[in-house]
């Protein structure tokens, strides 16, 4: 007779190590511009002994093997009659905290995402370069994460923190799925949307160079779109003018970056299941064994919540389509195709 999957866990707080303790724990992961933010309840007589800036880590084990889930640094410790509450955040969560004052000269999205991550006290892993900027200004207005979310934004590619705490930005491929999941199994709930389609998208930048070291890039146009300008501004088709974007190629990769977003969150969806550590934002699922009519994916993931209490122990996702329309070449074939019109 098979027996029941029993999840776990193992949270290390500084030097000391839960496994058992915990009255309830939360662990929200979201990708730019969200944070993640890890919340545990203690007993009021638990014997921590931690501060803010400690370091935090969460392993989660639905039954199938442990899974580094969150690594972060304490935010808050608060102590009430009826317990102790641990706020932890993660790199995200760290760059929120600073407001930077620095300009940036012929640097790449992914230059500007490494420096903001090391003034920040984050860790950068993967990040792609992305976009070049001959000129950034990161203004104290926005946070360091509004501006890596920006920048990361324009290169179409997601922004997100991994298990091991590390600052990743990558063009997202959400054409086949990492991970399988099957209703009656891990899937306890599962919702999807049909929401109308949205408004056409363009990004209009300040120059429309050829190149982004021309003499040219830091000049203003009033042809930004180099003789391949798409319709204007009317209902149904929104404008968006950035005019970090130089060349005409990566305002055409920041508008289809931006175009694909809606599209996917255009048939967006949301899950329940029993704990599943693997999701985290960036995982892209398939669901299997879901009743009729209803679509199976692919989907990829920017918000999961891995919940642990007196309920048991829960994994919540949102999910937004993936398929063709996420393969990475399409955003390449959009530059080309600005590109063309330029030469």
């Amino acid at each position: 007779m098979a027996s029941l999957l029993a999840p776990t866990y193992a949270l290390t707080v500084a030097q000391q190590q839960w496994t058992q303790q915990l009255v309830s724990l939360d662990a929200r992961l979201e990708a730019a511009p969200g944070v993640g933010e890890l919340i545990a309840r203690l007993p009021t007589s638990a014997p921590l002994s931690a501060a803010p800036g400690d370091p935090v880590s969460l392993t989660l084990d639905g039954g199938e093997g442990g899974e580094t889930v969150f690594t972060g640094v304490v935010a808050s410790i608060r102590r009430t009659l009826d317990g102790i509450r641990i706020r932890a955040i993660d790199g995200l969560g760290q760059l929120a905290r600073y407001r930077p004052a620095t300009t940036f000269n012929q640097a790449s999205a992914g230059t500007v995402i490494r420096s903001l991550a090391d003034d920040a006290g984050a860790i950068a892993g993967d990040i792609a370069d992305g976009v070049m900027l001959p000129f950034y200004a990161a203004d104290p207005s926005r946070t360091a994460a509004e501006h890596a979310a920006r920048v990361a934004g324009w290169s179409g590619a997601l922004l997100s923190v991994d298990g091991d705490g590390a600052l990743n930005a990558v063009v997202l491929d959400a054409t086949q799925a990492d991970l399988a999941l099957r209703y009656g199994r891990e899937v306890m709930a599962f919702a999807a949307e049909d929401l109308p389609d949205p408004d056409t998208v363009t990004v209009a930048g300040e120059s429309g160079a050829g190149t982004g070291d021309s003499p040219d890039a830091l000049r203003l146009s009033a042809d930004p779109f180099a003789g391949n300008r798409p319709d204007g501004p009317s209902l149904g088709n929104a404008w968006f003018w950035e005019p970090a974007l130089r060349t005409a190629s990566d305002a055409a990769t920041a508008g289809a970056a931006r175009q694909r977003l809606l599209r996917a969150a255009q048939k967006g969806a949301r899950l329940r299941a029993f704990l599943v550590p693997k999701l985290r934002p960036g995982v892209v699922v398939e669901l299997a064994d879901l009743p009729n009519g209803l679509p199976r994916g692919p989907y990829w993931l920017d918000r999961v919540r891995h919940s642990i209490g007196a309920r048991g122990a829960i994994t919540n996702a949102r999910l937004h389509m993936g398929g063709d329309s996420f393969d990475p070449t399409s955003l390449l074939g959009s530059a080309a195709g600005a590109l063309a019109g330029a030469l």
